[in-house]
Protein backbone atom coordinates (compact mmCIF):
# COMPACT_ATOMS: atom_id res chain seq x y z
CA UNK A 1 0.00 0.00 0.00
CA UNK A 2 1.65 3.17 -1.19
CA UNK A 3 1.08 6.79 -0.45
CA UNK A 4 -1.30 8.55 -2.78
CA UNK A 5 -0.07 9.99 -6.00
CA UNK A 6 -1.38 13.24 -7.40
CA UNK A 7 -1.35 11.78 -10.91
CA UNK A 8 -4.77 10.74 -12.13
CA UNK A 9 -5.40 7.23 -13.36
CA UNK A 10 -6.40 6.53 -16.98
CA UNK A 11 -10.03 6.09 -17.90
CA UNK A 12 -11.13 2.50 -17.12
CA UNK A 13 -13.27 0.47 -19.49
CA UNK A 14 -16.74 -0.74 -18.46
CA UNK A 15 -15.32 -4.24 -18.04
CA UNK A 16 -12.69 -2.87 -15.66
CA UNK A 17 -15.36 -0.97 -13.75
CA UNK A 18 -17.39 -4.16 -13.30
CA UNK A 19 -14.28 -6.00 -12.15
CA UNK A 20 -13.57 -3.34 -9.52
CA UNK A 21 -17.10 -3.43 -8.08
CA UNK A 22 -17.31 -7.24 -8.28
CA UNK A 23 -14.75 -7.38 -5.48
CA UNK A 24 -17.46 -6.16 -3.10
CA UNK A 25 -20.17 -8.65 -4.02
CA UNK A 26 -19.12 -10.92 -1.14
CA UNK A 27 -20.31 -8.25 1.29
CA UNK A 28 -23.74 -8.16 -0.35
CA UNK A 29 -24.29 -11.89 -0.85
CA UNK A 30 -25.30 -12.76 2.75
CA UNK A 31 -28.43 -10.61 2.33
CA UNK A 32 -29.76 -12.18 -0.89
CA UNK A 33 -33.14 -13.00 0.69
CA UNK A 34 -33.61 -9.45 1.91
CA UNK A 35 -32.64 -8.09 -1.50
CA UNK A 36 -35.28 -10.35 -3.05
CA UNK A 37 -37.86 -9.02 -0.59
CA UNK A 38 -36.83 -5.46 -1.44
CA UNK A 39 -37.24 -6.24 -5.15
CA UNK A 40 -40.76 -7.52 -4.47
CA UNK A 41 -41.63 -4.20 -2.83
CA UNK A 42 -40.12 -2.39 -5.83
CA UNK A 43 -42.23 -4.41 -8.29
CA UNK A 44 -45.39 -3.67 -6.31
CA UNK A 45 -44.50 0.05 -6.18
CA UNK A 46 -43.83 0.24 -9.93
CA UNK A 47 -47.01 -1.65 -10.86
CA UNK A 48 -49.16 0.54 -8.62
CA UNK A 49 -47.45 3.67 -9.96
CA UNK A 50 -48.30 2.60 -13.49
CA UNK A 51 -51.93 1.96 -12.50
CA UNK A 52 -52.19 5.30 -10.68
CA UNK A 53 -51.06 7.26 -13.73
CA UNK A 54 -53.66 5.49 -15.85
CA UNK A 55 -56.35 6.13 -13.26
CA UNK A 56 -55.43 9.84 -13.09
CA UNK A 57 -56.28 10.35 -16.77
CA UNK A 58 -59.35 8.08 -16.77
CA UNK A 59 -61.75 10.53 -14.94
CA UNK A 60 -61.09 13.23 -17.57
CA UNK A 61 -62.12 10.90 -20.38
CA UNK A 62 -65.22 9.85 -18.36
CA UNK A 63 -66.18 13.47 -17.84
CA UNK A 64 -65.64 14.17 -21.55
CA UNK A 65 -67.97 11.26 -22.44
CA UNK A 66 -70.51 11.99 -19.63
CA UNK A 67 -69.89 8.83 -17.53
CA UNK A 68 -70.36 10.62 -14.20
CA UNK A 69 -71.85 7.64 -12.31
CA UNK A 70 -68.65 5.60 -12.63
CA UNK A 71 -66.38 8.38 -11.30
CA UNK A 72 -66.73 7.32 -7.62
CA UNK A 73 -65.64 3.77 -8.37
CA UNK A 74 -62.55 4.95 -10.28
CA UNK A 75 -61.60 7.41 -7.52
CA UNK A 76 -62.07 4.72 -4.82
CA UNK A 77 -59.88 2.34 -6.78
CA UNK A 78 -57.28 5.10 -7.11
CA UNK A 79 -57.26 5.59 -3.31
CA UNK A 80 -56.76 1.86 -2.70
CA UNK A 81 -53.92 1.65 -5.21
CA UNK A 82 -52.34 4.76 -3.66
CA UNK A 83 -52.36 3.14 -0.21
CA UNK A 84 -50.67 -0.02 -1.48
CA UNK A 85 -48.16 2.10 -3.39
CA UNK A 86 -47.13 4.18 -0.37
CA UNK A 87 -46.93 1.14 1.91
CA UNK A 88 -44.62 -0.69 -0.51
CA UNK A 89 -42.45 2.39 -0.97
CA UNK A 90 -42.11 2.92 2.77
CA UNK A 91 -41.23 -0.72 3.42
CA UNK A 92 -38.82 -0.85 0.49
CA UNK A 93 -37.13 2.41 1.51
CA UNK A 94 -36.56 1.17 5.07
CA UNK A 95 -35.22 -2.15 3.79
CA UNK A 96 -32.84 -0.44 1.35
CA UNK A 97 -31.37 1.75 4.09
CA UNK A 98 -30.98 -1.28 6.36
CA UNK A 99 -29.22 -3.27 3.64
CA UNK A 100 -26.91 -0.32 2.98
CA UNK A 101 -25.91 -0.13 6.64
CA UNK A 102 -25.21 -3.87 6.77
CA UNK A 103 -23.01 -3.61 3.67
CA UNK A 104 -21.14 -0.62 5.09
CA UNK A 105 -20.62 -2.45 8.37
CA UNK A 106 -19.16 -5.51 6.66
CA UNK A 107 -16.80 -3.54 4.43
CA UNK A 108 -15.58 -1.30 7.25
CA UNK A 109 -15.01 -4.33 9.45
CA UNK A 110 -13.08 -6.02 6.64
CA UNK A 111 -10.88 -2.93 6.19
CA UNK A 112 -10.16 -2.70 9.92
CA UNK A 113 -9.41 -6.41 10.05
CA UNK A 114 -7.05 -6.11 7.08
CA UNK A 115 -5.25 -3.09 8.54
CA UNK A 116 -4.76 -4.92 11.83
CA UNK A 117 -3.38 -7.97 10.04
CA UNK A 118 -0.99 -5.77 8.08
CA UNK A 119 0.30 -4.33 11.35
CA UNK A 120 1.66 -0.84 11.70
CA UNK A 121 4.68 -0.97 9.30
CA UNK A 122 2.44 -1.26 6.23
CA UNK A 123 -0.71 0.45 7.51
CA UNK A 124 1.42 3.36 8.71
CA UNK A 125 2.45 4.20 5.14
CA UNK A 126 -0.86 6.03 4.69
CA UNK A 127 -1.83 8.86 7.07
CA UNK A 128 -4.52 7.93 9.57
CA UNK A 129 -6.79 10.72 8.36
CA UNK A 130 -6.73 9.30 4.84
CA UNK A 131 -7.50 5.82 6.18
CA UNK A 132 -10.48 7.28 8.03
CA UNK A 133 -11.65 8.87 4.78
CA UNK A 134 -11.51 5.46 3.09
CA UNK A 135 -13.44 3.91 5.98
CA UNK A 136 -16.22 6.50 5.84
CA UNK A 137 -16.63 8.50 2.65
CA UNK A 138 -15.22 5.93 0.24
CA UNK A 139 -17.22 3.03 1.70
CA UNK A 140 -20.42 5.11 1.55
CA UNK A 141 -19.82 5.81 -2.14
CA UNK A 142 -19.34 2.12 -2.92
CA UNK A 143 -22.48 1.30 -0.92
CA UNK A 144 -24.40 3.75 -3.11
CA UNK A 145 -23.47 1.62 -6.13
CA UNK A 146 -23.60 -1.91 -4.73
CA UNK A 147 -26.82 -1.51 -2.73
CA UNK A 148 -28.91 1.53 -3.63
CA UNK A 149 -27.98 1.62 -7.33
CA UNK A 150 -28.53 -2.12 -7.83
CA UNK A 151 -32.03 -1.90 -6.42
CA UNK A 152 -32.82 1.30 -8.25
CA UNK A 153 -31.63 -0.32 -11.47
CA UNK A 154 -34.41 -2.90 -11.09
CA UNK A 155 -36.92 -0.17 -10.34
CA UNK A 156 -35.86 2.04 -13.25
CA UNK A 157 -35.74 -0.77 -15.83
CA UNK A 158 -39.16 -2.09 -14.83
CA UNK A 159 -40.65 1.40 -14.77
CA UNK A 160 -39.11 2.23 -18.12
CA UNK A 161 -40.49 -0.95 -19.70
CA UNK A 162 -44.02 -0.48 -18.36
CA UNK A 163 -44.22 3.23 -19.16
CA UNK A 164 -42.93 2.73 -22.70
CA UNK A 165 -45.46 -0.07 -23.19
CA UNK A 166 -48.24 2.29 -22.02
CA UNK A 167 -47.00 5.02 -24.35
CA UNK A 168 -47.20 2.68 -27.33
CA UNK A 169 -50.59 1.42 -26.18
CA UNK A 170 -51.93 4.99 -26.09
CA UNK A 171 -50.33 6.36 -29.30
CA UNK A 172 -47.64 4.61 -31.37
CA UNK A 173 -46.66 7.72 -33.34
CA UNK A 174 -46.03 9.89 -30.32
CA UNK A 175 -44.17 7.04 -28.61
CA UNK A 176 -41.81 6.59 -31.56
CA UNK A 177 -41.08 10.33 -31.59
CA UNK A 178 -40.26 10.22 -27.89
CA UNK A 179 -37.94 7.21 -28.31
CA UNK A 180 -36.15 8.87 -31.22
CA UNK A 181 -34.61 11.31 -28.74
CA UNK A 182 -32.85 8.55 -26.71
CA UNK A 183 -29.45 8.89 -28.49
CA UNK A 184 -29.38 12.51 -27.38
CA UNK A 185 -29.57 11.45 -23.74
CA UNK A 186 -26.87 8.80 -24.23
CA UNK A 187 -24.46 11.38 -25.66
CA UNK A 188 -25.33 13.69 -22.77
CA UNK A 189 -24.46 11.04 -20.20
CA UNK A 190 -21.17 10.11 -21.88
CA UNK A 191 -20.14 13.77 -21.99
CA UNK A 192 -20.42 14.14 -18.22
CA UNK A 193 -19.43 10.70 -16.85
CA UNK A 194 -15.66 10.82 -17.52
CA UNK A 195 -15.43 14.39 -16.19
CA UNK A 196 -17.28 13.25 -13.09
CA UNK A 197 -14.85 10.34 -12.57
CA UNK A 198 -11.80 12.60 -12.76
CA UNK A 199 -13.36 15.13 -10.40
CA UNK A 200 -14.28 12.41 -7.89
CA UNK A 201 -10.78 10.95 -7.99
CA UNK A 202 -9.25 14.37 -7.35
CA UNK A 203 -11.65 15.10 -4.51
CA UNK A 204 -11.09 11.77 -2.75
CA UNK A 205 -7.32 12.23 -2.82
CA UNK A 206 -7.34 15.82 -1.59
CA UNK A 207 -10.04 15.08 0.99
CA UNK A 208 -7.84 12.28 2.35
CA UNK A 209 -4.94 14.73 2.60
CA UNK A 210 -7.19 17.21 4.42
CA UNK A 211 -8.38 14.66 6.96
CA UNK A 212 -4.81 13.48 7.51
CA UNK A 213 -3.66 17.06 8.16
CA UNK A 214 -6.53 17.67 10.58
CA UNK A 215 -5.83 14.42 12.44
CA UNK A 216 -2.13 15.29 12.75
CA UNK A 217 -2.90 18.82 13.90
CA UNK A 218 -5.34 17.68 16.58
CA UNK A 219 -2.90 15.01 17.75
CA UNK A 220 -0.16 17.62 18.26
CA UNK A 221 -2.03 20.49 19.89
CA UNK A 222 0.54 20.76 22.68
CA UNK A 223 3.43 21.06 20.24
CA UNK A 224 1.59 23.63 18.12
CA UNK A 225 0.80 25.78 21.15
CA UNK A 226 4.28 25.42 22.63
CA UNK A 227 5.79 26.77 19.42
CA UNK A 228 3.16 29.52 19.06
CA UNK A 229 2.51 28.09 15.60
CA UNK A 230 -1.28 28.47 15.63
CA UNK A 231 -1.35 31.01 12.81
CA UNK A 232 1.03 28.97 10.61
CA UNK A 233 -0.91 25.75 11.11
CA UNK A 234 -4.20 27.59 10.48
CA UNK A 235 -2.81 28.99 7.22
CA UNK A 236 -1.57 25.55 6.18
CA UNK A 237 -5.01 24.10 6.94
CA UNK A 238 -6.67 26.79 4.84
CA UNK A 239 -4.41 25.93 1.90
CA UNK A 240 -5.07 22.19 2.17
CA UNK A 241 -8.80 22.83 2.55
CA UNK A 242 -8.84 25.17 -0.46
CA UNK A 243 -7.27 22.43 -2.59
CA UNK A 244 -9.90 19.90 -1.51
CA UNK A 245 -12.63 22.51 -1.88
CA UNK A 246 -11.72 23.19 -5.51
CA UNK A 247 -12.16 19.52 -6.36
CA UNK A 248 -15.38 19.31 -4.33
CA UNK A 249 -16.83 22.34 -6.14
CA UNK A 250 -15.81 20.86 -9.47
CA UNK A 251 -17.46 17.54 -8.63
CA UNK A 252 -20.62 19.14 -7.30
CA UNK A 253 -20.73 21.56 -10.23
CA UNK A 254 -20.67 18.68 -12.69
CA UNK A 255 -23.52 16.99 -10.80
CA UNK A 256 -25.60 20.18 -10.91
CA UNK A 257 -24.79 20.81 -14.58
CA UNK A 258 -25.70 17.22 -15.42
CA UNK A 259 -29.05 17.48 -13.62
CA UNK A 260 -30.00 20.88 -15.03
CA UNK A 261 -29.07 20.07 -18.63
CA UNK A 262 -30.88 16.72 -18.38
CA UNK A 263 -34.03 18.44 -17.14
CA UNK A 264 -33.86 20.94 -20.00
CA UNK A 265 -33.65 18.11 -22.54
CA UNK A 266 -36.63 16.35 -20.95
CA UNK A 267 -38.78 19.48 -21.05
CA UNK A 268 -37.89 20.14 -24.67
CA UNK A 269 -39.00 16.62 -25.59
CA UNK A 270 -42.19 17.15 -23.55
CA UNK A 271 -43.01 20.39 -25.35
CA UNK A 272 -42.57 18.63 -28.71
CA UNK A 273 -44.96 15.83 -27.67
CA UNK A 274 -47.58 18.32 -26.44
CA UNK A 275 -47.50 20.20 -29.72
CA UNK A 276 -47.97 17.00 -31.70
CA UNK A 277 -50.56 15.55 -29.30
CA UNK A 278 -52.83 18.58 -29.44
CA UNK A 279 -53.44 17.85 -33.13
CA UNK A 280 -54.76 14.40 -32.19
CA UNK A 281 -57.16 15.81 -29.58
CA UNK A 282 -58.34 18.47 -32.00
CA UNK A 283 -58.98 15.83 -34.68
CA UNK A 284 -60.84 13.57 -32.22
CA UNK A 285 -58.47 10.62 -32.63
CA UNK A 286 -57.03 11.00 -29.12
CA UNK A 287 -59.30 11.56 -26.06
CA UNK A 288 -58.09 14.29 -23.71
CA UNK A 289 -57.81 11.78 -20.85
CA UNK A 290 -55.46 9.58 -22.88
CA UNK A 291 -53.35 12.61 -23.83
CA UNK A 292 -53.11 13.53 -20.14
CA UNK A 293 -52.10 9.96 -19.29
CA UNK A 294 -49.58 9.96 -22.14
CA UNK A 295 -48.04 13.21 -20.90
CA UNK A 296 -47.97 11.89 -17.32
CA UNK A 297 -46.28 8.68 -18.43
CA UNK A 298 -43.84 10.71 -20.48
CA UNK A 299 -43.22 13.11 -17.60
CA UNK A 300 -42.73 10.35 -15.06
CA UNK A 301 -40.59 8.53 -17.59
CA UNK A 302 -37.95 11.13 -16.81
CA UNK A 303 -37.50 9.50 -13.40
CA UNK A 304 -36.21 6.12 -14.68
CA UNK A 305 -34.42 7.71 -17.64
CA UNK A 306 -32.65 10.19 -15.41
CA UNK A 307 -32.12 7.51 -12.78
CA UNK A 308 -30.44 5.16 -15.26
CA UNK A 309 -28.27 7.99 -16.55
CA UNK A 310 -27.37 8.92 -12.98
CA UNK A 311 -26.48 5.31 -12.14
CA UNK A 312 -24.10 5.20 -15.11
CA UNK A 313 -22.82 8.63 -14.05
CA UNK A 314 -22.15 7.50 -10.46
CA UNK A 315 -20.95 4.04 -11.55
CA UNK A 316 -18.03 5.59 -13.40
CA UNK A 317 -17.60 8.49 -10.98
CA UNK A 318 -17.34 6.43 -7.79
CA UNK A 319 -14.85 3.86 -9.04
CA UNK A 320 -11.91 5.79 -7.48
CA UNK A 321 -13.51 5.17 -4.08
CA UNK A 322 -13.65 1.44 -4.83
CA UNK A 323 -10.02 1.49 -5.97
CA UNK A 324 -8.88 3.19 -2.76
CA UNK A 325 -10.59 0.52 -0.66
CA UNK A 326 -9.21 -2.30 -2.83
CA UNK A 327 -5.73 -0.80 -2.39
CA UNK A 328 -6.06 -1.41 1.35
CA UNK A 329 -7.55 -4.88 0.93
CA UNK A 330 -4.78 -5.92 -1.51
CA UNK A 331 -1.90 -4.53 0.56
CA UNK A 332 0.61 -7.18 1.54
CA UNK A 333 1.98 -7.48 5.09
CA UNK A 334 5.64 -6.78 5.76
CA UNK A 335 5.93 -10.31 7.17
CA UNK A 336 4.29 -13.41 5.71
CA UNK A 337 3.07 -15.80 8.39
CA UNK A 338 3.92 -19.35 7.44
CA UNK A 339 1.46 -20.80 9.98
CA UNK A 340 4.27 -23.10 11.03
CA UNK A 341 4.80 -24.69 14.42
CA UNK A 342 4.17 -22.63 17.54
CA UNK A 343 7.04 -21.09 19.47
CA UNK A 344 7.64 -22.89 22.77
CA UNK A 345 9.61 -20.88 25.34
CA UNK A 346 11.13 -22.64 28.33
CA UNK A 347 14.22 -20.62 29.34
CA UNK A 348 13.77 -17.50 27.25
CA UNK A 349 17.28 -17.46 25.75
CA UNK A 350 17.63 -15.11 22.75
CA UNK A 351 20.37 -15.60 20.14
CA UNK A 352 20.93 -12.94 17.50
CA UNK A 353 23.14 -14.31 14.74
CA UNK A 354 24.56 -12.23 11.87
CA UNK A 355 21.50 -9.97 11.91
CA UNK A 356 21.22 -7.32 9.19
CA UNK A 357 18.18 -5.16 8.57
CA UNK A 358 17.26 -2.04 6.62
CA UNK A 359 13.94 -0.28 6.23
CA UNK A 360 12.68 0.01 2.63
CA UNK A 361 14.76 2.53 0.72
CA UNK A 362 17.09 3.20 3.66
CA UNK A 363 20.61 2.06 4.65
CA UNK A 364 21.20 -0.74 7.14
CA UNK A 365 20.11 -0.03 10.69
CA UNK A 366 21.67 -3.29 11.91
CA UNK A 367 24.61 -4.98 10.20
CA UNK A 368 25.90 -8.44 11.10
CA UNK A 369 24.73 -7.98 14.70
CA UNK A 370 25.69 -10.74 17.14
CA UNK A 371 24.52 -11.10 20.74
CA UNK A 372 23.25 -13.79 23.12
CA UNK A 373 20.84 -12.99 25.94
CA UNK A 374 20.48 -15.66 28.59
CA UNK A 375 17.09 -16.71 29.90
CA UNK A 376 15.97 -14.55 32.84
CA UNK A 377 18.62 -11.92 32.09
CA UNK A 378 17.84 -8.18 31.99
CA UNK A 379 19.66 -6.45 29.14
CA UNK A 380 19.58 -2.72 28.49
CA UNK A 381 19.55 -1.59 24.85
CA UNK A 382 21.22 1.83 24.62
CA UNK A 383 22.65 4.00 21.90
CA UNK A 384 22.02 7.11 19.82
CA UNK A 385 18.59 7.82 18.37
CA UNK A 386 17.99 5.83 15.21
CA UNK A 387 20.74 3.32 15.97
CA UNK A 388 18.37 0.33 15.99
CA UNK A 389 17.18 -0.17 19.59
CA UNK A 390 13.46 -0.07 18.78
CA UNK A 391 14.16 -1.80 15.47
CA UNK A 392 15.44 -4.85 17.35
CA UNK A 393 12.21 -4.91 19.36
CA UNK A 394 10.12 -4.81 16.18
CA UNK A 395 12.18 -7.69 14.75
CA UNK A 396 11.62 -9.72 17.91
CA UNK A 397 7.87 -9.11 17.59
CA UNK A 398 8.07 -9.98 13.87
CA UNK A 399 6.69 -6.70 12.65
CA UNK A 400 9.54 -7.16 10.17
CA UNK A 401 11.83 -10.05 9.27
CA UNK A 402 15.59 -9.50 8.87
CA UNK A 403 17.16 -9.42 5.42
CA UNK A 404 20.10 -11.46 6.69
CA UNK A 405 20.81 -13.52 9.76
CA UNK A 406 18.28 -14.79 12.24
CA UNK A 407 16.86 -14.46 15.73
CA UNK A 408 16.43 -17.60 17.80
CA UNK A 409 14.51 -18.08 21.02
CA UNK A 410 15.45 -21.25 22.84
CA UNK A 411 16.97 -22.45 19.57
CA UNK A 412 13.86 -21.79 17.44
CA UNK A 413 14.18 -19.44 14.44
CA UNK A 414 11.44 -16.80 14.70
CA UNK A 415 10.95 -16.90 10.93
CA UNK A 416 10.00 -20.56 11.17
CA UNK A 417 7.30 -20.24 13.84
CA UNK A 418 3.88 -18.59 13.71
CA UNK A 419 3.63 -14.86 14.36
CA UNK A 420 0.81 -15.38 16.85
CA UNK A 421 2.89 -17.72 18.99
CA UNK A 422 5.80 -15.26 18.95
CA UNK A 423 3.69 -12.39 20.24
CA UNK A 424 1.88 -14.58 22.77
CA UNK A 425 5.25 -15.26 24.40
CA UNK A 426 6.15 -11.58 24.70
CA UNK A 427 4.80 -8.71 26.76
CA UNK A 428 5.57 -5.14 25.78
CA UNK A 429 5.26 -1.93 27.79
CA UNK A 430 5.65 0.90 25.32
CA UNK A 431 6.67 4.42 26.19
CA UNK A 432 3.27 5.54 24.87
CA UNK A 433 0.70 3.00 26.17
CA UNK A 434 -2.14 1.91 23.90
CA UNK A 435 -5.50 2.76 25.47
CA UNK A 436 -8.95 2.15 23.96
CA UNK A 437 -11.88 4.48 24.52
CA UNK A 438 -13.57 1.89 26.74
CA UNK A 439 -13.62 0.73 30.35
CA UNK A 440 -10.52 -0.19 32.33
CA UNK A 441 -11.82 -3.75 32.41
CA UNK A 442 -12.10 -3.95 28.61
CA UNK A 443 -8.59 -2.50 28.15
CA UNK A 444 -7.05 -5.04 30.51
CA UNK A 445 -8.83 -7.94 28.81
CA UNK A 446 -6.89 -7.18 25.62
CA UNK A 447 -3.87 -8.74 27.33
CA UNK A 448 -5.75 -11.83 28.51
CA UNK A 449 -9.33 -12.19 27.19
CA UNK A 450 -10.20 -15.02 29.59
CA UNK A 451 -8.87 -13.31 32.73
CA UNK A 452 -11.17 -13.48 35.75
CA UNK A 453 -11.97 -10.39 37.82
CA UNK A 454 -9.87 -11.79 40.67
CA UNK A 455 -6.87 -12.16 38.32
CA UNK A 456 -7.36 -8.62 37.03
CA UNK A 457 -7.53 -7.13 40.51
CA UNK A 458 -4.42 -9.07 41.58
CA UNK A 459 -2.51 -7.80 38.52
CA UNK A 460 -3.69 -4.24 39.26
CA UNK A 461 -2.37 -4.51 42.81
CA UNK A 462 1.00 -5.86 41.65
CA UNK A 463 1.35 -2.99 39.19
CA UNK A 464 0.22 -0.41 41.81
CA UNK A 465 -2.68 0.50 39.50
CA UNK A 466 -5.33 -0.57 42.01
CA UNK A 467 -4.44 2.47 44.13
CA UNK A 468 -6.11 4.84 41.68
CA UNK A 469 -8.64 2.37 40.18
CA UNK A 470 -10.19 1.66 43.60
CA UNK A 471 -10.70 5.40 44.10
CA UNK A 472 -12.69 5.77 40.86
CA UNK A 473 -16.53 5.71 41.18
CA UNK A 474 -16.85 2.95 38.58
CA UNK A 475 -13.63 1.15 39.54
CA UNK A 476 -12.86 -1.37 36.75
CA UNK A 477 -15.95 -0.23 34.81
CA UNK A 478 -14.72 3.38 34.63
CA UNK A 479 -14.47 4.80 31.11
CA UNK A 480 -11.02 6.03 30.08
CA UNK A 481 -11.95 8.43 27.29
CA UNK A 482 -10.32 8.72 23.86
CA UNK A 483 -6.61 7.96 24.22
CA UNK A 484 -7.02 7.62 27.99
CA UNK A 485 -7.69 11.33 28.52
CA UNK A 486 -9.20 10.60 31.93
CA UNK A 487 -5.86 9.24 33.20
CA UNK A 488 -2.47 10.76 33.93
CA UNK A 489 0.67 9.53 32.20
CA UNK A 490 1.68 7.49 35.22
CA UNK A 491 -1.75 5.90 35.51
CA UNK A 492 -1.70 4.86 31.84
CA UNK A 493 1.74 3.35 32.34
CA UNK A 494 0.53 1.36 35.32
CA UNK A 495 -2.36 0.01 33.24
CA UNK A 496 0.15 -1.07 30.59
CA UNK A 497 2.20 -2.83 33.27
CA UNK A 498 -1.00 -4.48 34.53
CA UNK A 499 -1.55 -5.85 31.04
CA UNK A 500 1.99 -7.27 31.09
CA UNK A 501 1.32 -8.96 34.47
CA UNK A 502 -1.88 -10.48 33.06
CA UNK A 503 -0.10 -11.66 29.92
CA UNK A 504 2.54 -13.37 32.06
CA UNK A 505 4.84 -13.87 29.06
CA UNK A 506 8.38 -15.26 29.51
CA UNK A 507 9.97 -12.44 27.50
CA UNK A 508 9.44 -8.79 28.39
CA UNK A 509 10.22 -5.69 26.30
CA UNK A 510 10.24 -2.34 28.13
CA UNK A 511 10.41 0.83 26.06
CA UNK A 512 11.60 2.85 29.09
CA UNK A 513 8.10 3.31 30.41
CA UNK A 514 9.11 5.81 33.12
CA UNK A 515 11.13 8.27 31.05
CA UNK A 516 8.42 10.94 30.70
CA UNK A 517 7.08 10.82 34.29
CA UNK A 518 7.64 12.93 37.38
CA UNK A 519 9.89 11.53 40.10
CA UNK A 520 7.05 10.32 42.34
CA UNK A 521 5.26 8.51 39.50
CA UNK A 522 8.57 7.14 38.26
CA UNK A 523 9.32 5.62 41.66
CA UNK A 524 5.99 3.75 41.66
CA UNK A 525 6.50 2.57 38.08
CA UNK A 526 10.05 1.39 38.77
CA UNK A 527 8.82 -0.68 41.74
CA UNK A 528 6.17 -2.32 39.56
CA UNK A 529 8.67 -2.98 36.76
CA UNK A 530 11.17 -4.53 39.15
CA UNK A 531 8.54 -7.04 40.23
CA UNK A 532 7.44 -7.61 36.62
CA UNK A 533 10.99 -8.40 35.45
CA UNK A 534 11.47 -11.18 37.99
CA UNK A 535 12.18 -14.53 36.31
CA UNK A 536 11.70 -13.10 32.81
CA UNK A 537 14.09 -12.35 29.97
CA UNK A 538 13.87 -8.58 29.80
CA UNK A 539 14.99 -6.16 27.11
CA UNK A 540 15.02 -2.60 28.40
CA UNK A 541 15.11 0.01 25.63
CA UNK A 542 16.91 2.76 27.56
CA UNK A 543 16.62 6.36 26.40
CA UNK A 544 18.32 7.54 29.60
CA UNK A 545 21.53 6.02 30.87
CA UNK A 546 20.36 6.41 34.48
CA UNK A 547 17.82 3.61 33.91
CA UNK A 548 20.37 0.89 33.09
CA UNK A 549 21.66 0.43 36.64
CA UNK A 550 19.43 -2.57 37.28
CA UNK A 551 20.42 -4.31 34.02
CA UNK A 552 22.67 -7.33 34.07
CA UNK A 553 24.34 -6.31 30.84
CA UNK A 554 24.26 -3.51 28.29
CA UNK A 555 24.00 -3.78 24.50
CA UNK A 556 25.35 -0.57 22.99
CA UNK A 557 24.19 0.24 19.45
CA UNK A 558 27.10 1.96 17.73
CA UNK A 559 25.03 3.74 15.08
CA UNK A 560 26.79 1.97 12.18
CA UNK A 561 24.75 -1.23 12.58
CA UNK A 562 27.16 -3.00 14.93
CA UNK A 563 26.75 -3.80 18.63
CA UNK A 564 28.99 -3.78 21.69
CA UNK A 565 28.02 -5.94 24.66
CA UNK A 566 29.19 -5.90 28.27
CA UNK A 567 28.44 -4.86 31.80
CA UNK A 568 28.00 -1.17 32.48
CA UNK A 569 31.29 -0.96 34.35
CA UNK A 570 33.15 -2.77 31.57
CA UNK A 571 31.83 -0.48 28.87
CA UNK A 572 32.58 2.60 30.97
CA UNK A 573 36.17 1.43 31.25
CA UNK A 574 36.75 0.14 27.71
CA UNK A 575 34.27 1.85 25.37
CA UNK A 576 35.03 5.56 24.79
CA UNK A 577 31.77 6.33 22.92
CA UNK A 578 29.66 4.72 25.60
CA UNK A 579 31.56 6.46 28.40
CA UNK A 580 31.29 9.83 26.65
CA UNK A 581 27.54 9.42 26.12
CA UNK A 582 26.95 8.47 29.77
CA UNK A 583 29.09 11.32 31.08
CA UNK A 584 27.46 13.85 28.76
CA UNK A 585 23.94 12.85 29.77
CA UNK A 586 24.89 12.68 33.46
CA UNK A 587 26.37 16.16 33.29
CA UNK A 588 23.29 17.43 31.45
CA UNK A 589 21.05 15.94 34.14
CA UNK A 590 22.98 17.78 36.84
Amino acid sequence: MSKKSTQQSPKPSWAELRQQYRRFVQYVSPDRRYFALDIVSIVVAVLTNTAMIWLMGRPLSMIQSGEYEALFGVLSLFAGVLFVNQASQMGGGWLTNWLGLRFIGRVRNAIISRLLSLSFPVAGQVPRGDLLARLSNDVNRVSAILVEARLMLVSHLLTLSLYIAMLFWIDVRLALIALATVPLFVLHQRFFSERKRRATEGFLKTNGELLAFEEQGLANLRGVSANAAESQVTTMHQNVFAKACRWAVRERGLEVAFGVSFTVLIYLVGVLIVLLGVDGVRGGSLPVGLLVSFLLYLGYLTVPVRGLADIAFQYAGNVPAAQRIIEVMDAQPAVVDTQAAALVVEKGRIDIEGLSFAYPGAPNVLHNAQVTIQGGETVALVGPSGSGKSTLATLLLRFYDPQQGRILIDGQDLCEVSILSVRQNMAVVWQEPFVLNDTIHANLLMAKPDASEAQIIEACKRSHAWEFIDALPGKLDSLLGAGGTELSGGQKQRLAITQAFLRDAPILILDEASSALDSQSEQVIVQALDELRANRTTLLIAHRYSSIRSADRVVYFEGDGSLSVGRHEELMANHPSYREAVEWQTAEGE
